[in-house]
């Protein structure tokens, strides 16, 4: 089955999918030649490209349907996201507003929650090569078999020594076997976390709950949902957030008025922060360079 979604305007396929590090981690594989993502979901794998315009979506096995394919995609690319706020937001920042029209703002998600937040949880403390790793030993062990993420189900039913043992995730287990069976018991709805009309503080403060997410890990989870709260947490991975802007206060001074007021809304519809960050990074590393040399 092959299925064509309308793509908003600037709308860059390579931009979404490399905005973070999700493509390199199972079931994602992208061919950055072919310019092909590819994942796969219960029913079947589906391959991702942009052609002519349109995002289109190929699933290869006979029992995905259609409504699931449009589903996976929008989410998948963040198609739902209205960056419109971001143009006025970033009128006067030529380095951010350039990004956003080469296709920056969205960021590459999962085609469930539930995979973003154990993926999230995996990143803590350890480094890429570990993270892809409990990755990738989740799968083979926890999965069907078919290569697609695990159910909450599925992992619920293995206890956290075993999943520490063969996954080999350390004290992440106990946090990953809870996880699984508060959403697979239905104590816990992840669509809740997903709500437009929750405050991002609720959100946040719902991630926090959960055993072995911690500031981190709820952050991470914000930005996958189009959520940036506040100018203190603005930036992701904590301490870096912090240099970052403290560089660029001592490169350009206070950062300018707009992009302040877009960082205090409490609930950004634009998901501008991975078109701001890069932004961020670049003046920041450009001060940190001077500094340094003087």
């Amino acid at each position: 089955m092959r299925i064509r979604l309308p793509l908003p305007p600037n709308f860059s396929f390579d931009a979404v999918v490399r905005s973070h590090g999700w493509y390199d981690l199972p079931p994602f594989a992208y061919d950055e030649h072919a310019r092909t993502l590819t994942t796969r979901l219960r029913s079947g794998a589906v391959a991702f490209q942009e052609r002519d315009g349109a995002l289109e979506a190929t699933a290869s096995g006979r029992g995905v349907a259609r409504a699931e394919i449009t589903r996976a995609a929008r989410r998948v690319f963040s198609l739902d996201l209205d960056l419109a706020a971001c143009s006025r937001v970033f009128a006067g920042e030529p380095v951010l507003a350039r990004g956003l029209a080469r296709g920056g703002g969205r960021m590459l998600r999962a085609p469930s929650l539930f995979e973003d937040a154990v993926k999230m949880l995996f990143t803590t403390n350890c480094s890429w090569a570990a993270t892809r790793g409990m990755v990738v030993r989740l799968i083979g062990f926890a999965g069907d078999g078919s290569g697609a993420f695990p159910t909450p189900a599925e992992i619920a039913r293995i206890p956290p020594a075993r999943l520490k043992s063969r996954v080999r995730c350390g004290y992440r287990a106990l946090a990953l076997s809870r996880f699984a069976r508060r959403v697979d018991s239905g104590r816990l709805d992840l669509s809740g976390w997903e709500r437009p009309e929750a405050s991002s503080a609720d959100v946040r403060d719902a991630i926090l709950a959960e055993h072995g997410f911690g500031p981190y890990a709820a952050e991470g989870l914000l930005r996958v949902l189009g959520r940036h709260p506040a100018e203190r947490r603005a930036l992701p991975f904590g301490c870096l957030g912090h240099w970052v802007l403290s560089m660029i206060r001592t490169s350009t001074g206070a950062l300018s008025a707009n992009v302040r007021a877009s960082c205090s809304v409490p609930r950004c519809d634009p998901q501008c922060m991975g078109t701001a960050t890069r932004g961020w990074m670049r003046r920041a590393a450009s001060a940190a360079s001077c500094a340094v040399m003087t």
